[in-house]
């Protein structure tokens, strides 16, 4: 028999929440940047994203089986290992779930549908047994970064192509930050395994602060931006205190539950008057002083920032980005004829 604590803590339900939060982030940046989103569209989306994200536990539990079993704190909480639900089940929910979440992001758009296909995919390398992506720390970090790059960012393409606004090195910063507490989870790295693997973090831990500083600077939210860095900060360095294992999957339910929705606390809280008015006079004194910067650059660092940036212009929506692939096929397609 299944058990309440089964029913609220599985392989499925204790992601729910974050995938929940993930997904908002998008939603939320589109409000701030673009305007306020159709809410029927957000709960669609929402729907048909967690709906298609939910046969990835299925499929990971069902490639997993004989290892999760084996272990003592998973059969606690793993749906087919624990005897929740047969694999036949598992099986038959998979292809459902696939089905239903795609077709349901077919509804949203175009864009929304090949963003959720992307993940399931990326997924698949992750947990196939004739991938097994999940097994190497390389291939596991770059195919996480792209999942969650994906999950932050979907919320916005559910609601909008526009890449003009998007702001992609903040989303980029969430995916870089969520992928090293990941690798830290499923690799068990404790103080002494991550000196050992020093040049590797230091990689990641310099590409998430760059694309903080440039976040910083570039999108108009700065008080967001150190609450996201201090309260976080403030948490790892009290449950460091009590010496809390980070490898175990119930500790890391109980840091993402207290750390995710930061995300939401650090924008939502721009809605009040005097943090959104202060939060905007600290942009613009940034925004001056970024422009100040760039008129003080030599010629020869300056001209090459200002050709990629009037490049990177010419595409404001998705559809440039195809309509620029379409006639670049076309254009081989005519060389290799002629």
């Amino acid at each position: 028999m299944i058990s309440a604590r089964n029913l609220l803590f599985n392989s499925v339900t204790i992601s729910l929440p974050k995938n929940m939060i993930q997904f908002s982030l998008g939603i939320i940046l589109y409000w701030f940047i673009l305007g306020f989103p159709d809410p029927g569209m957000v709960v669609l989306s929402l729907a048909g994203f967690l709906i298609a994200y939910t046969s990835v536990y299925l499929y990971n539990d069902l490639v997993d089986y004989d290892e999760d079993r084996k272990d003592s704190e998973k059969v606690k909480w793993k749906l087919i290992a624990g005897g929740m639900i047969s694999e036949k089940t598992a099986k038959v929910l998979t292809v459902v779930f696939t089905a239903s979440g795609l077709i349901i992001s077919l509804l949203i758009n175009r864009w929304f549908f090949l963003m959720i296909l992307g993940m399931l995919v990326l997924n698949f390398l992750h947990s196939s047994p004739y991938t097994r992506f999940k097994k190497g720390m390389m291939k596991t970090t770059a195919n996480m970064t792209a999942i969650e790059f994906l999950k932050f960012s979907c919320g916005w393409f559910a609601m909008t192509s526009n890449i003009e606004k998007f702001p992609f090195w903040l989303v980029l910063s969430f995916s870089i930050v969520y992928t090293a507490s990941y690798i830290i989870y499923k690799f068990k790295f404790r103080g002494n395994l991550i000196k050992s693997k020093k040049p590797f973090f230091v990689f990641l831990g310099a590409v998430g602060v760059i694309s903080y500083i440039i976040s910083l600077i570039s999108y108009g939210f700065p008080i967001s931006m150190v609450i996201l860095v201090i309260i976080p900060l403030f948490v790892l360095i009290l449950l460091k205190q009590i010496d809390i294992e980070f490898h175990k999957i119930s500790n890391m339910v109980i840091i993402e539950y207290l750390l995710l929705p930061v995300v939401i606390i650090s924008f939502a809280i721009l809605m009040i008057p005097i943090f959104g008015q202060a939060n905007e006079n600290i942009a613009n004194k940034i925004g001056e002083y970024r422009e100040n910067v760039m008129k003080d650059l030599p010629s020869d660092i300056k001209q090459p920032i200002e050709n990629i940036t009037d490049e990177l212009k010419k595409y404001k929506v998705l559809e440039d980005i195809e309509s620029g692939l379409k006639t670049g096929l076309d254009n081989m397609t005519k060389l290799n004829h002629s």
